[in-house]
């Protein structure tokens, strides 16, 4: 007994052993999510990276409005702070405004002010008509002043909307991160990630933000698998012209695994062994380094790799390993649309900045200097878009947003990219800092400077009577005031209010705001939810759980409050599903329905042909005004 009791005793201290240390070997999480509760009913959430030697920098917070309360149907996520934007210096934007300035003009003034919300998730087409109206001023007011005031406020203009650009993918470069280091989160689901990310990324395309709730769901999976196809294609390109070329392809894997750069290496042995070697540098546009005196003599940054009989990249230990002087030649961004993109060049390090001073000075020539657009000369955006067209099938990166993104998403993921060499992490930083051409974009360090001190700001907001805890209390009131007005009258409101301070809440109407507001919410969501489920399935029992789904209904036909748009959607379950009890469930909610919509349509099953007895006999108990369910029906029905 007692040698029994040794050995589970030993056991036991093995297991514990070996989960510890699997524990230690996985890497720490590079995101976190941090929750402040905000005075009267809301919660502050904010996605920090935690970075290896220096302090945390909060990157994004969004406004959770709870409504005071731990049921998750009536929560909404609200307004939208990227903390690593701060508002320009008054330097920044004289320098913006001033054509080909192409050049980072550093900011060292911080704010102590509470930033001002990028986005409203509750009213995401905001965006939309301000971006429509700032366009048609310039085309139609600014433009015809002539070349001074056309080009200076198209390069304010434009410096702005890349440095937004810039931070919002540079965000969602983070929020792929923390949904892939998911687990563990307690603060934010899922489903409230995806709507964030899908927000943010349509925040960035004109017409984005008038994508509808139930659409958001189709747009994340098309969004990451383009992501992921673009990827796969990439690499399959890349490495087979490094084969081809003797060059050596390096994946660069973030900690959690992903891969969205590439590093090209060359082997200082290989240089005397293949000099004036022909070289096909196409889709990798980078010179021939078979020719290339520079290499001969290289004293920049050089890495002692080992590699197998196969030539892949092993450790130091590993058996039958081979020691060489690897050189490298360039960091490719794979997630590009078409080719890889060069973002680091080691020998030339202005080739990527040439690239974008190009494009920039062509673009500003074009529409700022001359006046030429795609609207006021077909012939030029014909004949541009033919040049644009061969260009691309050329491999030439053409699309400046893309670049733009690419960009942006590979420095965030360099920075917390614990696995590289630190030398060859800060030369990679380095180089990518100096790819900057808009005045207006801050430096990583000031970048983070900033960022905590608009997140202290923020959280002084949240427990100020003033501060978010206003802003709630009006948004509520409008949002319960809008549910009885019709979109002329929204529209008309909402122009009222650029002259008025907005509405405000008594105390003690407070409660009896809130019922209503959470009543409106519940129904939001479940009809968001059943539309999801309508749109992903012919059937809706093939790919959802029945009981959500029918938890769902019952709950739409128990609200007061459900109009025509509830009864639809009811309907349309009702049409597809053959699951006896859902069924049922959606005939019940339609009879507690007052809609004359649900009334129509109980009236259609009853008088169809093929309508069995028992459910037309439910059918007319509904449509003759009775209450509940006659139980001596149900089980013929089921």
């Amino acid at each position: 007994m007692v040698v029994d009791k040794a050995v589970g005793f030993v056991g036991v201290a093995l297991v514990v052993l070996l989960m510890s240390s699997a524990a230690r070997a996985q890497p720490a999480p590079n995101y976190r999510v941090e929750r402040t509760p905000v005075a009267g009913g809301a919660d502050l959430l904010t996605i920090i990276r935690s970075q290896e030697g220096t302090d945390d920098v909060p990157l994004v917070s969004v406004l959770r409005d709870t409504l005071g309360d731990d049921v998750p149907e009536n929560d909404r996520l609200r307004y939208v702070w990227i903390l690593t934007s701060s508002r320009p210096s008054a330097a920044q934007r004289l320098v913006s405004a001033l054509p080909f300035t192409y050049f980072r003009f550093r900011k060292n003034r911080h704010s102590n002010e509470p930033p001002k919300p990028v986005l409203d998730l509750a009213s995401p087409a905001k965006g939309v008509w301000k971006n429509l109206l700032g366009n048609g001023a310039q085309v139609l007011w600014l433009d015809p002043l002539g070349a001074v005031i056309r080009s200076s406020t198209r390069s304010y203009r434009g410096n702005a909307g890349d440095g937004r650009r810039f931070q919002t993918f540079q965000t969602l470069s983070a929020m792929e991160g923390l949904m892939r280091e998911q687990e563990g989160q307690p603060f934010i689901e899922e489903p409230d990630l995806r709507q964030l990310y899908s927000r943010l990324s349509l925040s960035s395309r004109m017409l984005g933000g008038l994508v509808r709730e139930e659409s958001l769901t189709r747009f994340y999976d098309k969004q990451t698998l383009r992501i992921e196809q673009t990827r796969d294609h990439n690499w399959e390109l890349l490495r087979q012209r490094a084969e081809m070329c003797g060059l050596y392809f390096d994946p660069i894997p973030t900690p959690d695994g992903e891969v969205r750069e590439v590093l090209l290496w060359i082997a200082r042995d290989d240089l005397a062994e293949r000099r004036g070697h022909k070289f096909n540098g196409q889709f990798l546009t980078i010179a021939n380094p078979w020719t290339d005196d520079r290499l001969i003599n290289w004293t920049g940054y050089s890495q002692a790799r080992y590699l197998d009989s196969e030539n892949h990249f092993v450790a130091e230990a590993t058996p039958g390993g081979k020691r060489l002087d690897m050189i490298p030649l360039a960091l490719y961004s794979l997630e590009y649309p078409r080719v890889p993109l060069v973002l680091v060049d080691f020998r030339d390090g202005l080739k990527p900045k040439r690239r974008e001073l190009a494009s920039h000075g062509t673009a500003m020539i074009m529409s700022g200097i001359l006046g030429v657009s795609r609207f006021s000369s077909l012939w030029v955006f014909a004949a541009g878009s033919v040049l644009n067209f061969v260009r691309a099938k050329h491999g030439a990166p053409i699309d400046s947003e893309a670049r733009l993104e690419a960009y942006a998403k590979a420095h965030e993921s360099l920075i917390v990219n614990s696995r590289l060499d630190p030398a060859l992490k800060i030369e990679l930083l380095r180089r990518l800092e100096h790819l900057a051409v808009n005045p207006v974009e801050n430096a990583a360090p000031d970048q983070a400077v900033g960022a905590r001190k608009q997140y202290q700001a923020l959280l002084r907001s949240a427990v100020s009577p003033n501060g978010l805890q206003a802003t709630l209390n009006r948004d509520r009131q409008k949002e319960a005031a809008d549910e009885n007005r019709s979109t002329a009258q929204r529209i008309l409101v909402a122009a009222g209010r650029l002259f008025t301070r907005g509405p405000r809440v008594h105390a003690e109407l407070d409660l009896a705001l809130r019922a209503q507001v959470d009543s409106r919410r519940r129904i939001d969501y479940h009809i968001r939810f059943l539309s999801e489920v309508l749109a992903s399935s012919p059937r809706p029992e093939v790919i959802w759980n029945t009981d959500e789904i029918r938890k769902s209904v019952e709950a739409l036909g128990g609200e007061v409050q459900a109009g025509p748009r509830a009864s639809r959607v009811i309907a349309q379950v009702l049409e597809r599903t053959e699951d006896a009890r859902l069924y049922v469930a959606c005939l019940r909610a339609l009879g507690n329905s007052s809609s004359e919509q649900a009334k129509s349509i109980l009236k259609r099953i009853a008088e169809a042909p093929d309508t069995s007895d028992s459910i037309r006999t439910l059918c007319r108990f509904y449509l003759d005004g009775g209450d509940g369910e006659p139980i001596a029906i149900l089980p013929g029905a089921l």
